[in-house]
C-alpha cells in the first residue's frame, strides 16, 4: 500500500511565501497557534521558528512593526542549530518584492493544505490495515470517517456591513425552524423566549443539585415536540443516562432500575413487578427517543467536544446541542494555560463553533463551595461558576439549578422538608428577565415537573 501522496514539494511554494509574508508583517507570527501542522517541509519549518525567535528577542514592548531583518536571524538559537540549511542563500528570495499578499491569505491555504495531509495520512494508514489483514472492510470504513469528521480549519474574521446583517436577519425569519425551539417549560419560555441558534445558555449547579436531571429532562421535551436534539455526556456513562430516561418514561424508581436492569438482582432486593416490566419495555419502545442522539466523550479533549458537535449537526440533524459539563473538557498537561485560562478559551471556542453551525449550545457547569460559606440568604450564583468567575458575562442566558435539601448551611428538618424543591435561577438573559422560577423535583424518578403559579407562591 502506497504512502501519503502529499509530498512537501506540493506544499512548497505556499509555505515559502506565507515566510515571505511573514518577514515584512511580524506580529501576525503571534496569531499562528500550531505552526507545526502547517509545514510539511523541515527547512521551511526550521525558517518559522528563526523568524519566531527573532521577533522573540526584540522584547514585549515592541510593537512589532519593522521588518524581521537578516542580522535578527542569525542571533537566533534556531539560526546556530540549523546546520543542515543555510538561511543566507534563501534571504534575498524571501524578501522579493514581488511577493504579494498578506500573511492571513497563505496561512488560510495552508491551513487547507495541513487538513488535506491529515485525510490523506488517515485514509492511507486505514486503506493499509485493511490490505494486511488487520483491519476488515466494514472497521476500516467506520474508521476512517470518525478520522475525518469535521477536521477544523479556523474561520476568518471579516467585517460586514451592519444594515447588510440586519437585513440578513429580518429576510431569514421564516426560514430558519430552529428558532422556534423551547424547553418545554412554560414559564421559562415565557421568559427566555424561543432559543436562539448560535447562542449559548449555561445551566450551572452544584453537584447532585440536579443539572443531570435537568438535562435528561429538558432534552425529552425537546424530543418530544419533534426537535432532534444532541447531546455530548463528559462525565456519566451511557448506561446512567439510559437508566434515567427509563425512569423518567417508566415511572419506575431509579433504584429498581439500578437493582434489576443495570446489574442482576441478588436475595433480598425488590424485584421488578410484571406492570413495570412491562412500563419499562414500552419505554424502551417511545419513538421520540429516536430523536435523541448522545455521544459518550468522557476523557475529551476540547477538539473531540467540537468535532462530536459538528457530527451531531452535520450527519445527525440535531437542532440543538447539549454539552453536559463544561469543567469535564480534559486538558492535555502539555498545555501552558492555566485551568481558568483554558475553561475560558474552550468557551470562546464553541460558542464559535456553536454560530458556525447555527445551533443553540446548551452548556452545564460546576459551581464551586465558596457560596456555601455565606451568609444563608445568598444563594448560589453564576459568580460561583468554577474556574470563570465572570461566566454571566459570556452566556446569552446564564441560569443556577439549585436544590435546597442539599445546602448543607441548612438544618436537617429544613433539607428535608424541602427535598422536592427544586429552584433555577435565570440570573442573566440578553433578551429575558431574570427570575427564579420553582419546580417540584423527584430524584427517584428523575423527573421534574412544573408548578402552578398558586403552588409556587
Amino acid at each position: 500500500m502506497p504512502g501519503p501522496r502529499i509530498t512537501p514539494n506540493l506544499t512548497w511554494r505556499p509555505e515559502f511565501y506565507f515566510l515571505a509574508s511573514l518577514i515584512k508583517t511580524p506580529r501576525y507570527i503571534h496569531s499562528v497557534s500550531r505552526p507545526q501542522v502547517l509545514f510539511a517541509n523541515e527547512k521551511l519549518f526550521c525558517i518559522w521558528r528563526m523568524l519566531e525567535q527573532a521577533i522573540n528577542l526584540r522584547g514585549k514592548d515592541d510593537p512589532l512593526l519593522d521588518n524581521v531583518g537578516l542580522d535578527e536571524v542569525t542571533l537566533t538559537a534556531e539560526f546556530s542549530r540549523a546546520s543542515h540549511m543555510d538561511i543566507r542563500d534563501m534571504w534575498t528570495d524571501l524578501m522579493d518584492p514581488t511577493i504579494r499578499g498578506a500573511p492571513e491569505k497563505f496561512h488560510r491555504i495552508l491551513e487547507y493544505y495541513a487538513a488535506a495531509r491529515t485525510i490523506d495520512q488517515k485514509v492511507c494508514d486505514r486503506l493499509g490495515q485493511l490490505s494486511n489483514g488487520s483491519m476488515g472492510p466494514e472497521d476500516a470504513v467506520h474508521n476512517i470517517q470518525r478520522d475525518l469528521v469535521s477536521i477544523y480549519t479556523s474561520d476568518n474574521y471579516t467585517p460586514s456591513n451592519v444594515r447588510t446583517m440586519l437585513e440578513g436577519v429580518w429576510e431569514a425569519r421564516d426560514k430558519n425552524p430552529t428558532t422556534r425551539i423551547r424547553t418545554g417549560f412554560h414559564r421559562l419560555d415565557e421568559t427566555i423566549g424561543a432559543l436562539v441558534p448560535g447562542c449559548t445558555y449555561l445551566w450551572a449547579a452544584r453537584t447532585s443539585h440536579g443539572k443531570s436531571s435537568w438535562v435528561g429532562q429538558v432534552v425529552t421535551q425537546q424530543a418530544q415536540a419533534g426537535h432532534r436534539i444532541g447531546v455530548i455526556g463528559l462525565e456519566d456513562s451511557p448506561s446512567t443516562w439510559a437508566s434515567r430516561w427509563m425512569s423518567r418514561i417508566s415511572g419506575v424508581p431509579l433504584q429498581k432500575i439500578r437493582d434489576n436492569v443495570l446489574s442482576a438482582p441478588v436475595n433480598g432486593t425488590p424485584r421488578l413487578t410484571d406492570k413495570e416490566q412491562s412500563a419499562i419495555l414500552a419505554a424502551t419502545k417511545s419513538s421520540h427517543l429516536d430523536n435523541i442522539t448522545f455521544i459518550d466523550a468522557k476523557g475529551g479533549r476540547l477538539l473531540d467536544i467540537m468535532r462530536s458537535m459538528s457530527e451531531l449537526v452535520v450527519r445527525h440533524g440535531a437542532e440543538v446541542v447539549w454539552i453536559d459539563y463544561l469543567q469535564a473538557i480534559y486538558a492535555d498537561s502539555r498545555d501552558g494555560r492555566s485551568r481558568r485560562d483554558f475553561l475560558e478559551y474552550s468557551w470562546a471556542m464553541l460558542e464559535r463553533e456553536a454560530e458556525r453551525l447555527q445551533v443553540p449550545l446548551m452548556i452545564t457547569a460546576q459551581l464551586n463551595r465558596a457560596w456555601e460559606a455565606e451568609p444563608l440568604a445568598v444563594k448560589p450564583g453564576l459568580r460561583h461558576v468554577e474556574w470563570m468567575g465572570a461566566a454571566e458575562q459570556k452566556c446569552y442566558m446564564g441560569a443556577v439549578i439549585y436544590r435546597p435539601y442539599k445546602d448543607p448551611r441548612l438544618s436537617m428538618n429544613q433539607q428535608n422538608s424541602k427535598f422536592n424543591e427544586l429552584i433555577v435561577n435565570i440570573e442573566k438573559c440578553k433578551q429575558g428577565d431574570s427570575i427564579a422560577i420553582p419546580y417540584h423535583f423527584s430524584p427517584e424518578a428523575c423527573l421534574i415537573r412544573e408548578m402552578d403559579r398558586a403552588d409556587s407562591n
